[in-house]
């Protein structure tokens, strides 16, 4: 009994000791501080960990941090509490503190009846590397659109001398199939570049 309780309290510090070791400002998932301990020669399984971070939790040794891509960990430690600002795209999360949202916690929990502690904020959205990479990748895209408008326009163009020189030559049932080929090139021109025009975030009008 005694060994038992002891081999759960040695698993438990060595998990513990794996997030304190964690530098200012990351954070970890159960995964990783799983991977972290099979590296340190520690005989647990994942879900060992989970429990094991649920009871750290409890305990108010470690705190989560959320976003889309899961929970994360890290060590509560002296200091300051502070908040976080969590990349949905690649889950970097950066840490800050501001008073201003300290006083709002604080007197949001006092209007709602509670007796305020501690509050925590996270906040989710785009870092600028993955805004920067998502921009490029829309002007990409914008500019393949307008290379495709370009190509079907001259097509048109094509079709349209072919259809002119069919009715100067007076042939003016031959002119009828290409110009309505043109017809549907310029109509497809037209939707592409309205597309690519409200891809950057104009209207078919070119305003804003």
């Amino acid at each position: 009994m005694d060994e038992t309780k002891n081999k759960l309290l040695s698993t438990q510090e060595a998990i513990e000791a794996i997030v304190k070791a964690i530098p200012r400002g990351d954070h970890l998932t159960a995964p990783e501080v799983y991977e972290l301990a099979i590296e340190r020669g520690l005989k647990v399984s994942l879900s060992t960990v989970y429990r094991t971070l649920n009871k750290l939790k409890a305990d108010g040794n470690v705190i989560t941090v959320s976003g889309d891509r899961g929970q994360r960990y890290e060590s509560v430690e002296e200091g300051p509490a502070h908040d976080h600002l969590i990349c949905l795209a690649c889950g970097t999360t950066i840490e800050f503190y501001d008073e201003l949202i300290r006083g709002f916690g604080k007197a949001m929990a006092q209007r709602k009846g509670f007796d305020h502690t501690a509050s925590r904020f996270d906040i989710l959205g785009y870092c600028q590397n993955c805004r920067s990479k998502d921009a490029n990748h829309k002007i990409d895209l914008v500019q393949d659109g307008v290379s495709t408008a370009i190509e079907h326009g001259e097509e048109a163009l094509g079709q349209m001398r072919l259809g002119l020189e069919q009715l100067r030559m007076r042939k003016f049932a031959k002119a009828l199939s290409p110009l309505r080929s043109a017809i549907a090139q310029l109509k497809q021109t037209i939707e592409e570049l309205e597309y690519s025009a409200n891809s950057l975030g104009g209207d078919s009008n070119g305003h804003p």
